[in-house]
């Protein structure tokens, strides 16, 4: 095979001097064309040029974006919804419809970085400029995604003007719904939120109980699993959001909230939909948190969700 030529510098014209190319293709190349011409068989020089253009070509449309999205879509609003999943992440993005929403947007790139984050060696410095670019690409004005509340961290850092809704549930409803969706809708082997979830709910770490038969029967993960996870998700956050650009929104209290939510990210409250509020509930529930011991329900949360139960949920007792 014979030697690839090394193209240097971002400029066509000199990269094609590297290769014998005849003048129509050249044009084509130098004018812009290079998406519509495909190289030859056994021309692997060719094939070096024009895949290293088609980079540098996809590379300046982006850099072109990034110039020109704030100027074409301005941001009317810039707010994130980064509560766990089972919370109202779903009606978060439904009530901003009518603004470009959106429920776990850039999943592709974001699963990777969730995951490293929760095993302890995400690169924060190269997260944070991934999502900067990322949001300045994106131009979302309501995202809504567990995996923000992950990245909380990154996240606030690459985009400063960025406000954070945390969507908060006691921890006994909220577990009979992870639950019920896990029954109902199991991820697929294999797909990113089973691999997030093995993570997050420490799956290799926590071994099931004698008390926790009900919930190995169904497939289901340990009580404790599910019990650290919210405490972890919500903490993390809690922690890592500027207090000034943070609001937290009880589950049961978004519909009844939604004029102080439009106040507090500067909208009319007539531009929210009331009526996407109640989005994605389990359509069949299985109510596993009554078939444990009551006892040892309650001293599992008392271990793992405590401090965050009586601060935000001091009366509330498991059904």
């Amino acid at each position: 095979m014979p030697t690839l030529p090394r193209l240097r510098g971002s400029d066509p014209k000199t990269a094609l001097r590297t290769v014998r190319i005849n003048s129509a293709d050249r044009h084509l190349l130098c004018s812009g064309g290079l998406h519509s011409i495909r190289p030859c068989r056994g021309n692997e020089r060719f094939a070096a040029v024009h895949d290293q253009l088609g980079r540098l070509y996809r590379s300046g449309r982006e850099a072109a974006k990034l110039v020109l999205l704030p100027v074409l879509r301005p941001r009317r609003v810039d707010v994130c919804c980064c509560g766990l999943s089972k919370t109202g992440t779903h009606s978060l993005a439904g009530i901003f419809e009518n603004y470009r929403s959106a429920h776990h947007p850039d999943a592709e790139i974001r699963f990777p970085l969730a995951t490293d984050c929760l095993k302890g060696r995400l690169d924060i410095a190269r997260a944070r400029t991934i999502l900067s670019r990322r949001d300045r690409l994106l131009r979302l004005e309501m995202e809504s995604s567990t995996l923000a509340g992950i990245l909380i961290e990154p996240l606030v850092q690459a985009c400063p003007d960025k406000k954070f809704i945390l969507t908060l549930r006691d921890v006994y409803s909220w577990c009979d719904s992870w639950i019920d969706h896990s029954i109902n809708s199991p991820p697929a082997p294999g797909s990113p939120f089973a691999a997030l979830d093995r993570v997050r709910l420490r799956l290799d770490e926590i071994r099931p109980t004698k008390y926790d038969s009900p919930l190995v029967e169904r497939g289901c993960a340990p009580l404790a699993s599910y019990f650290q996870l919210w405490t972890d998700h919500n903490t993390r956050v809690l922690r890592s959001a500027p207090q000034n650009r943070l609001l937290i929104v009880k589950t049961p209290d978004i519909t009844p909230r939604l004029p102080e939510i439009a106040e507090w990210a500067g909208i009319p409250a007539m531009s929210l939909r009331s009526d996407r509020a109640w989005l994605f509930a389990a359509t069949r529930k299985h109510r596993v948190l009554s078939t444990l011991d009551p006892d040892y329900v309650q001293e599992t949360a008392e271990r793992y969700c405590g401090v965050l139960m009586q601060r935000y949920f001091p009366d509330v007792l498991p059904a």
